[in-house]
């Protein structure tokens, strides 16, 4: 399986040219606020991806390190220009040691969902565990087990422009009850005018997670959940529409 590789990564930022990265970097500095018992200056951006949030956050002062296991990916965040750059580093944040901690930690766009056996969310949750000074956070998102029940993903399909180009990806969805995970498909055709190619393929496998769940794996980490509530509010209840939920844990 490949996830965010050679063909996928390229596209990513067309495909989430409309995600509001800045409302969500407000989010958590909401959350920081709100949760925090110390100042955050530092943050460890774990699957950071092609940066999205990285660099918002870099921008805002932070001294932000990224991590992520794909080299396609962060090969894309590196050649972005900005007046704040964050330090972006390859690696598996299941058994990560870069010798340093954090005043807090991301998982956004639902990293912990990848994670998706037991052992591999023990093992991200220790990482960034070891990462984080007493009292730090731990904030994220991922789908919310209830609603992915009682909803199911659909098939779906994005569409994107630049200039003449179009690029269209499709996704179908498979769910696999007994051990909470949804494996998608993806299909990424690029569109010139009547002329159809079919540039990439990947299958990403995501676990979704229910709130006691989350909060035992959170225990066994030394991480004690403070703050659960439907993606992007903090204000919010979490309730039967809340597909995607926000997390916000503090390092014991």
């Amino acid at each position: 399986m490949t996830t965010f590789g050679q063909s996928y990564a390229p596209q990513y930022d067309r495909l989430y040219a409309d995600k509001d990265y800045q409302a969500e970097c407000t989010l958590l500095e909401q959350a920081f606020r709100r949760y925090g018992q110390q100042p955050i200056r530092s943050l460890l951006d774990l699957g950071c991806g092609t940066g999205g949030h990285a660099f918002p956050l870099a921008a805002r002062g932070y001294l932000v390190t990224g991590v992520d296991s794909s080299e396609a990916m962060l090969r894309e965040a590196k050649q972005k220009p900005a007046s704040a750059t964050p330090e972006f580093l390859r690696g598996d944040i299941r058994d990560l040691d870069l010798g340093r901690q954090f005043d807090a930690a991301l998982m956004m766009f639902a990293v912990l969902g990848y994670q998706t056996s037991d052992s591999d969310v023990q093992g991200a949750l220790a990482s960034a565990r070891l990462h984080l000074r007493p009292g730090g956070l731990l904030a994220g998102d991922f789908w919310y087990g209830p609603t992915v029940l009682r909803v199911a993903p659909s098939d779906r399909v994005k569409r994107v422009q630049l200039g003449g180009v179009g690029l269209v990806r499709s996704a179908t969805t498979e769910l696999d009850l007994g051990r909470h995970l949804a494996t998608v498909h993806y299909r990424l055709t690029q569109v010139n005018g009547q002329a159809e190619a079919l540039i990439g393929e990947e299958t990403h496998r995501m676990r979704f997670f229910f709130p006691q769940e989350l909060e035992r794996f959170l225990a066994e980490a030394e991480l004690e959940l403070v703050g659960l509530h439907p993606f992007p509010e903090l204000d919010s209840l979490l309730d039967s529409t809340t597909w995607n939920a926000f997390f916000c844990a503090r390092a014991r």
